[in-house]
């Protein structure tokens, strides 16, 4: 359940209790990898936060729980000083893109250069596609730098599809969920399909740029007519945005609008009801910009403030 090179560090660490942290997406298997964790002698309190990313550390929990360290799993390192030691478990899926590959290859006969990207438990499966596609005289791109493992983005990160956007004719976004590949889709012109690990499809997903756009122009154009904004800070070690939130309240005064900046750990609608905003602006994760319906209010990026 839990990797060899995990286990190996927390003993390193001489760990007796360990706060362990767990994705949404493997809440399933919770229980299991807590009872594996106890059967190996390790002292477990096991987190219910949610957790969206390796931004969203529970190092000051895990501390106040007396736990030695925190295992996170399901993300790679973000680069955050912590309070106790983190050690990353990854989870890198088995999932192979080749058949996926092998069915849809006419869909690419005319893109010569391929771009690669996937969220970092497809790490290995990127590597399958790229060896495969050359195999099929493609010239296969894919971005490193940083912290970010061969062709991974991260919700708030692009940076590694940037890096080759130049080059490549068309991207292929391994993963699965919408998320990663709607924001791959929306920062890049070229033609973007998504292989979907959960379902074996390949899909053309670039043709939704058009109406994101055309949303956002809709957001910031409803917004003009609207007085009382909230500037939504997260408390969250690796999102907190205190100094562009700064700069946000000022542009948008100067616009004689009422701007008040506002902070929680996870933003809900129940925490913003009754207080008369009308207009959220997130400077935290670019997912809560995808909520805009589970929040009563507008949501706006940072960067839309100039068009209001």
């Amino acid at each position: 359940m839990i990797s060899a090179k995990a286990l190996e560090k927390l003993r390193s660490l001489k760990v007796k209790k360990v706060y362990l942290q767990i994705p949404e997406g493997l809440k399933t298997r919770a229980l299991s990898i807590a009872a594996s964790l106890e059967e190996k002698g390790f002292t477990v309190v096991l987190g219910l936060e949610p957790c969206f990313g390796a931004c969203d550390l529970r190092d000051r929990e895990a501390k106040q729980l007396g736990c030695d360290a925190l295992l996170h799993i399901g993300h790679s390192d973000f680069g955050l000083g912590t309070s106790v030691p983190v050690v990353y478990d990854e989870w890198f899926s088995d999932f192979d893109p080749v058949r996926v590959l092998k069915k849809n290859l006419k869909k690419l006969d005319k893109y010569d250069f391929i771009g690669l990207a996937s969220s970092v438990q497809y790490a290995d499966a990127l590597k399958k596609a790229r060896d495969f596609l050359e195999s099929k005289n493609k010239h296969v791109l894919a971005g490193k730098q940083g912290r970010l493992l061969l062709g991974q983005v991260l919700g708030c990160d692009y940076s590694n599809v940037a890096l080759i956007e130049d080059r490549a004719d068309c991207f292929i976004f391994i993963g699965s969920g919408s998320f990663h590949y709607s924001g791959l889709a929306a920062r890049t012109a070229k033609p973007t399909f998504f292989i979907d690990a959960e379902t074996d499809s390949f899909t053309l997903v670039h043709e939704n740029r058009d109406t994101l756009e055309i949303k956002r122009r809709l957001r910031t154009e409803k917004a003009k007519d609207m007085r009382t904004f909230g500037i939504f800070v997260s408390t969250k070690p690796g999102q907190s945005g205190m100094e562009v939130a700064g700069g946000i309240r000022k542009a948008l005064e100067k616009k004689n609008k009422q701007a008040f900046i506002i902070s929680a750990d996870m933003l809900t609608k129940e925490k913003i009801m009754g207080m008369g905003i009308e207009v959220l602006v997130n400077t935290a994760c670019p997912r809560i910009y995808e909520d805009q319906g589970m929040l009563g209010a507008l949501v706006l990026n940072p960067e839309d403030v100039k068009d209001i």
